[in-house]
């Protein structure tokens, strides 16, 4: 008496099965990464969103990119916390002495704002607006300081200073 085996019928898989298998895997990971935002694009803070807006719109118009400066740009966003701490925009009384102590500097300019929307529509509203268009496209301009504040309504307030 012995043990019968039933023999069973397995496909084995040819090798080249398998990397048809590998390559389809691998197309498919690729079509979802280059669908899905990048990270680098959803990371960028307010402040960053409005340094790429500012110079696109600079060179989108032959003008060339202004160079943010960090230290001011926190100045930048003391003014920005300050309008909305008050509720309403206002421009730096004196920014010579609050922005530009210290600076070399023989030009300057400033636009502020608030949305409720997006970096872009703010960037919109300053090009369609005849004097913040002017501080924007001033060749003379080669420095940027940006500040960003998103209050607990959730309005951004913007201050960008411009100098050269």
């Amino acid at each position: 008496m012995g043990i019968t085996r039933k023999k069973t019928n397995i496909m084995r898989k040819s090798p080249r099965t398998a990397l048809t298998r590998i390559a389809l895997v691998a197309t498919f990971l690729t079509a979802f990464t280059a669908l899905a935002p990048s990270a680098h694009a959803t990371t960028l803070t307010p402040r960053a969103r409005m340094y790429q807006a500012t110079n696109s719109s600079r060179l989108s118009n032959g003008v060339h990119k202004a160079y943010i400066h960090y230290t001011m740009s926190k100045l930048a966003r003391r003014h920005s916390i300050a309008m909305a701490n008050k509720g309403y925009i206002f421009h730096t009384q004196n920014p010579s002495s609050f922005y530009l102590k210290g600076v070399r500097w023989s030009t300057w300019g400033e636009n502020v704002g608030v949305t409720g929307g997006t970096i872009g529509g703010i960037e919109d509203a300053f090009m369609k607006s005849p004097d913040h268009r002017a501080n924007i496209l001033n060749r003379s301009f080669h420095r940027v300081a940006l500040g960003t504040y998103r209050d607990a309504n959730g309005y951004l307030w913007v201050t960008v200073f411009f100098y050269g």
